[in-house]
């Protein structure tokens, strides 16, 4: 209900927005360089749509272009774009940068059919494709700007492979994408994440359902380009030669799609990183380490009532810890009124020895009601719902939204030098967000490089306590945290029991420094940290030895 009740008032604000200045419509777009996908027969220019919010001066003279994610249905056109900006407290950042006379432009990758009548869904096409096109829309609207100020260019999910192939492009080949600032918003550099299981599961219930609705879940969320392309784990590479269900017991650790993945890794690492903007992140992962969850964690264990005697039990996990195996389907067995029948099917998932599963790494989370968000509802969806013993996923991993590739994806990222990466600045949370989350703290940081790139006065004053961080969470004996950034005459530090009981409390004189004090119990706390003028919480977690 309090979702559904933001989204009403941010669309009540993109209304008031929309009335208050100019918008152009939607226009259609067309690359110029054509692209031939690994599996087609024809090369193919991309088609696109993009429109126009201006700023509160109605002239096209500070962009801010925006491409659309992942989107394999068509459903988020310009409009719903526009609403990623969205805070948790209903205020869409956009609105605000529109007032100061900054103009947004709104990058869609609709469906279209080709000239050879193939139907494109561009919103989960080749990246590469979908990338020329937004070459062809920064060459278009240089063209029309009104001055010579330099753009910024967001991608988010996504889009930021596409912006970064389509920048990175235009560099090497002597193209000038007038492009100063470049936004990477919790974007999959080095991949995504779908637990294996989940895969493996929505492909049984696609084939052995046979319900047309079910196999087009299965294709959309996971066996269109783009999904190859960015998935680290994909359920066709451990399928045994000729099925398409059983399993190829041989290939246990992650193995992405034969032939889309190599093949996208290979382009984008020739083409690297853009070089001449400022590149900035915004990740929606923990960048302390906090898992999703622990490995090998059970998502369900459950029997469903499919009707009429039918049943189904059902066992999935999340991949195991490092330089372990488990079964992640264990198992689906058909029932009839209570009893076995048929052939139960299992599916075995190892991770490798320098890391534990990507499902409860770090990272930007998706919860698995919207996975399955479009699917037809049922009662059988509202028993698996109800059955579930773990919300959501690690989507994003942060070192992929980073954009570093290491052995173990649980490295906290606080801890990797920026000189490291192609970012020239990053903001992630201490707690894993759903992904594309913008809270108070990702906004600052983003509106502060937007007034910086732009030269206005809308910086926002940034909590310096934000800047205090856990060392570690979970924690055994004691609380560390990192105040070294952190210039203050004095911290209260307080331990509430979810309930609001206050079971610790220390005073801090000194700033600037590792500060330590004694964990309470196991259990789930919360932290409050108070100085003369600000205050901040975190979620404390403390386990056993």
């Amino acid at each position: 209900m309090k979702k559904n009740l933001l989204l009403l008032l941010s669309m009540m604000v993109l209304t008031n927005a929309l009335a208050q200045y100019p918008v152009s419509d939607v226009t259609a777009i067309t690359a110029d360089i054509p692209f031939q996908g690994y599996d087609e027969y024809e090369t193919i220019y991309g088609q696109g749509e993009y429109q126009i919010f201006y700023g509160a001066d109605g002239v096209l003279d500070m962009p801010v272009i925006i491409t659309d994610g992942y989107d394999p249905a068509d459903n988020s056109k310009t409009e719903n774009i526009y609403q990623y900006f969205t805070t948790e407290e209903g205020v869409n950042m956009l609105d605000e940068l529109r007032d100061h006379n900054i103009d947004i432009v709104i990058l869609n990758f609709p469906d279209y059919t080709t000239d050879y009548e193939l139907l494109i869904h561009g919103g989960a096409d080749y990246i590469e494709r979908n990338a020329f096109i937004l070459v062809k829309l920064l060459q278009e609207i240089a063209t029309m700007e009104e001055g010579d100020q330099s753009f910024m260019v967001i991608g988010p999910s996504m889009g930021g492979l596409i912006t970064r192939y389509a920048l990175a492009y235009m560099e090497q080949n002597g193209m000038d994408h007038h492009t100063g600032l470049w936004l990477s918003w919790d974007s999959p550099q080095v991949g995504a994440n779908i637990p294996i299981s989940l895969q493996y599961l929505v492909n049984y219930i696609a084939i052995e359902g046979g319900d047309e609705d079910l196999v087009m879940l299965r294709d959309e969320r996971l066996n269109t380009p783009a999904a190859k392309q960015m998935l680290l784990d994909h359920y066709t590479a451990h399928l045994a030669d000729g099925e398409d269900l059983e399993q190829d017991y041989g290939v246990q650790l992650p193995t992405p799609a034969p032939g889309f993945r190599d093949n996208f890794i290979n382009t984008l690492n020739t083409v690297g990183f853009p070089q001449t903007p400022r590149n900035i992140a915004l990740i929606n992962g923990s960048g302390n380490a906090t898992q999703v969850e622990s490995p090998g964690a059970t998502i369900v264990d459950t029997e469903l009532d499919l009707g009429s005697g039918a049943g189904m039990d059902m066992e999935l996990y999340f991949t195991p810890a490092a330089g372990t195996g488990n079964y992640v389907v264990d198992y689906l067995q058909p029932t009839f009124y209570g009893y076995d029948y048929g052939d139960p099917y299992y599916t075995y998932a190892a991770s490798p020895a320098t890391s534990s599963g990507l499902d409860s790494a770090p990272g930007g989370i998706v919860l698995f009601d919207n996975f399955f968000a479009g699917a037809p509802e049922s009662d059988v969806l509202t028993q698996f719902y109800e059955a579930l013993q773990v919300d959501a996923f690690s989507f994003i991993p942060t070192l992929s939204a980073l954009g570093v590739e290491m052995d173990n994806w649980y490295t906290p990222a606080e801890s990797i030098d920026l000189a490291d990466t192609a970012f020239d600045a990053v903001h992630f949370p201490e707690e894993n967000q759903p992904h594309l989350s913008l809270d108070e703290e990702g906004y600052v940081f983003l509106n502060n490089e937007v007034s910086n790139h732009f030269g206005l006065d809308i910086a926002v004053e940034q909590n310096p306590l934000q800047e205090v961080r856990l060392l570690q969470n979970p924690v055994q004996d004691e609380i560390a945290l990192d105040a070294r950034g952190v210039n203050l005459s004095g911290l209260d530090l307080s331990v509430f029991t979810p309930a609001g009981r206050k079971i610790s409390f220390q005073h801090i004189d000194d700033t600037g420094s590792i500060i330590r004090m004694p964990a309470p119990g196991e259990g789930i706390y919360i932290l409050q940290i108070n100085s003369e003028n600000y205050q901040t919480y975190h979620k404390l977690i403390v386990t056993g030895q």
